[in-house]
């Protein structure tokens, strides 16, 4: 029993060989195959870093609109820590009032 891909010849069994231009018909479709595959994968490798390139830009611009509000809020609790310390407020303050007022006023500057 022989298949059709094979011819018997002087007892031996030959291939049939196919002709070139069907050779050169695989390969070419072979070859459209892999590029385009390769096209493909290449593309989604490239949406996906571009996407996430995307979400960590957006998620720094996000923490450093976080970080400014956070500073912005340390400065004001800075004005107000600097304007309960301030002398005109602690000289209006009921309990200071009651105190004995010293003779001589003597201020320190921090240098």
């Amino acid at each position: 029993m022989i298949n059709e891909e094979y011819i018997k010849k002087r007892g031996k069994i030959i291939p049939v060989r196919t002709p070139l231009s069907i050779e050169i018909k695989k390969s070419i479709f072979a070859l459209i195959f892999t590029l385009l595959v390769i096209i493909v994968l290449t593309s989604i490798v490239y949406l996906l870093n571009s996407s996430q390139s995307n979400q960590k830009g957006y998620s720094i611009k996000d923490e450093q609109i976080k970080q400014d509000q956070l500073v912005e809020q340390g400065r004001e609790l800075i004005q107000k820590i600097i304007q309960a310390q301030s002398t005109h407020n602690l000289e209006e303050n009921s309990i200071v009032q009651q105190m004995i007022k010293p003779e001589h006023l003597i201020y320190l500057e921090n240098l």
